[in-house]
């Protein structure tokens, strides 16, 4: 088996496995500001402030008409002119909104709903022991406004001012149908049939009750509920184990980015890696630029074992994985060994010429840490090899 074609299995390399995290440690912060920039973006949408506000407020009118079933009348026949219906309507109307719109500064969208009051069936035994079963409301009907605009201030005005228009409405609905009454009292007392002096007293005092009660009508509603919501995620709402989950995750990713690249590694990168590819023998030493006169004479050392070094002799240097500049550390190196060193150049820019073998004339590889793949240097091995050169071993130069 070839010096070169020596097995390695990456995992079981710790100095291999530190060397990558080493050169490539970067990933990890990189995956992490990935994976907290991803929730920031899932949980935020960037928005520092809401992207819009929800107001919603309920309202219960005054039933001004109750207290009149203390005269005997029933409030429930008194019915207000227009109708609530109408009322609703008359406040929608592209008039009314307008007016009230023109009071506020920017567009506002104002919603108005009214619940219908509840009924209930009751039955009762009437003359000759015949069930009588008639319709009962019971409750009154609500309105609702709901304003969902970016700007909470003009939701809170917007609103007051269609219950201020509402309660004007009602007011004079309220009174108009308290006026007909009157006037059905007034018909009656003026009517030329005979009524009873009790009758008469009666329908009297009707009529001043519904006389104060006009008096007193306000069109009042009572704020019975209010929700608000501020719409969007914001930046503050974001927490902050949504942040840690972020990181986390960055960092499952970074770790199995890191783990493919320590298997998928082709690179050179320490004497140790480089020795299980070529084989003991094959290593000639590591050329150190901390430490570069003794690292010198180490070389020095091993070239003479492997080689018998003469004046003659021509040391051929070829670069692996890009240029080595190693002009100067060539001619120490030459000046130790009294010979001739020459810098071929890389051997992907060798012709057939350059490669031809001659007397006298070993090859020594420089592989360069951290750049030279070691796909490269099994090509340059082989392709040295078979020219016909004698390759007396690889130089590790960090």
């Amino acid at each position: 088996m070839a010096p070169i074609e020596t097995k390695r299995n990456r995992f079981t390399d710790s100095e291999t496995i530190l060397r990558v995290i080493s050169q490539k440690w970067w990933i990890l912060p990189i995956t992490m500001l990935l994976g907290l920039t991803l929730m920031f973006f899932q949980e935020s949408d960037l928005q520092t402030s809401p992207r819009y506000f929800s107001l919603t407020k309920s309202y219960e009118p005054l039933d001004e008409a109750g207290p009149l079933s203390i005269v005997g009348l029933d409030p429930s026949l008194i019915k207000p002119f227009p109708s609530e219906e109408n009322q609703l309507s008359i406040l929608l109307n592209s008039e009314t909104q307008n007016e009230i719109l023109g009071k506020i500064k920017g567009e506002v969208d104002v919603t108005v709903t009214r619940s219908e009051p509840n009924f209930s069936l009751t039955s009762s035994q009437g003359a000759e022991g015949k069930n009588q079963f008639s319709f009962v409301s019971y409750g009154s009907s609500s309105y609702a406004f709901a304003c969902v605009e970016a700007d909470p201030i003009n939701c809170e005005a917007a609103i007051d001012l269609y219950v201020a228009k509402l309660v004007s409405i009602r007011s004079e609905a309220t009174k108009s149908g308290l006026q007909n009454s009157i006037k059905l009292i007034d018909s009656l007392l003026a009517s030329p049939r005979n009524i009873s002096t009790a009758a008469i007293e009666k329908l009297t005092l009707q009529r001043d009750a519904l006389n104060k009660s006009i008096e007193l009508v306000t069109g009042t509603v009572k704020l019975v509920g209010i929700s608000q919501y501020s719409g969007g995620p914001e930046v503050t709402s974001v927490s902050k184990s949504t942040y840690l989950f972020g990181l986390v995750i960055g960092l499952v990713i970074g770790c199995l980015i890191l783990l493919q690249l320590v298997f998928s590694d082709g690179k050179v990168r320490g004497a140790k890696q480089l020795v299980n590819l070529v084989g003991y023998k094959q290593f000639l030493g590591e050329l150190s630029a901390k430490n570069q006169a003794i690292s010198l004479q180490h070389l020095a050392a091993a070239i003479q074992g492997s080689y018998m070094i003469k004046k003659s002799t021509v040391l051929r240097l070829v670069a692996i994985g890009g240029e080595v500049k190693s002009e100067q550390s060539a001619k120490s190196l030459a000046k130790i060994l009294s010979c001739k060193i020459v810098s071929v150049g890389q051997i992907n820019s060798l012709d057939a010429k350059s490669l031809a073998a001659t007397t006298d004339s070993p090859v020594i590889l420089l592989a360069k840490k951290h750049r030279s793949e070691s796909s490269e240097l099994q090509n340059a091995w082989t392709v040295v090899e078979k020219s016909g050169n004698n390759i007396l071993g690889v130089i590790l130069v960090g």
